[in-house]
């Protein structure tokens, strides 16, 4: 518990700041709703703890490696002030990973590729800064729920493996900063990177690798914090 308190004591302070820098700068409420749609590719950053995961054990190496995975969804963004916005939505999500097996007794050698699936339902705030009339750079910061999907079992050659998550949903931390053009009629287009960090490890791999001289067994957590590139689009006031 105080793992997960000192994780979201940083974005609590940032909040806090944000809404008291803007307090003073104007009381009028925007209450503009913008609604769009976003992709987002995922990429491996092992600083982050999103890298490559390998050991040895009973003389055989094993290795999860991090692939190319993408998100998208819808957003949904409601102004609070004329500076700040709060900001959610739904997403599909869909890590993807390659899970190898080198024995060195035998020079044998299995590879094979596993997604995990997930629905997040972001919730942030949104800071704004103007650059130009119609360019606006923003930073947030907030929470996420991540929904997981079952278990599922994929056997290969000798190789019978399972990725189980621990629990159905759990919270993560994120953070985003970007830019956005804006227009009255072909709407707006935002391009960025987030960064999410869930509070633990939910997805624990076990194996049963099937020599002559019996089943060697491994288990292991897989770190599921991410980087990604968003693109979203806003549409026009008037299509809503």
């Amino acid at each position: 518990m105080k793992q997960v308190l000192s994780l979201i004591k940083g974005p609590l302070i940032f909040l806090c700041i944000a809404f008291l820098l803007n307090a003073n700068s104007s009381f009028a409420q925007d209450k503009k709703m913008d609604v769009g749609l976003q992709i987002r590719p995922i990429f491996k950053n092992q600083f982050f703890n999103s890298g490559n995961t390998a050991f040895e054990q009973g003389n055989i190496i094993y290795e999860i490696v991090p692939e190319l995975g993408y998100s998208y969804g819808m957003v949904v963004r409601t102004g609070l002030t004329k500076k700040l916005s709060l900001e959610t939505g739904i997403n599909y999500v869909r890590r993807n990973y390659l899970f190898t097996l080198e024995d060195q007794d035998s020079a044998v050698s299995i590879s094979s590729a596993f997604g995990v699936i997930e629905y997040e339902i972001p919730i942030s705030v949104l800071v704004y800064i103007r650059l130009s009339d119609k360019i606006y750079m923003n930073t947030s910061s907030g929470l996420s729920l991540n929904m997981f999907k079952k278990s599922v079992i994929e056997p290969k050659d000798n190789l019978i493996y399972i990725f189980q998550r621990s629990t159905w949903i759990i919270p993560g931390l994120i953070a985003n900063m970007g830019w956005e053009y804006r227009t009255s009629l072909l709407g707006s287009f935002y391009l960025g990177a987030s960064y999410q960090f869930p509070f633990s490890k939910v997805i624990t791999m076990y194996a049963d690798y099937y020599k002559n001289i019996g089943v060697e067994s491994m288990s292991t957590k897989v770190g599921l914090a991410f980087i990604t590139f968003d693109f979203k689009y806003f549409f026009p006031e008037k299509s809503k």
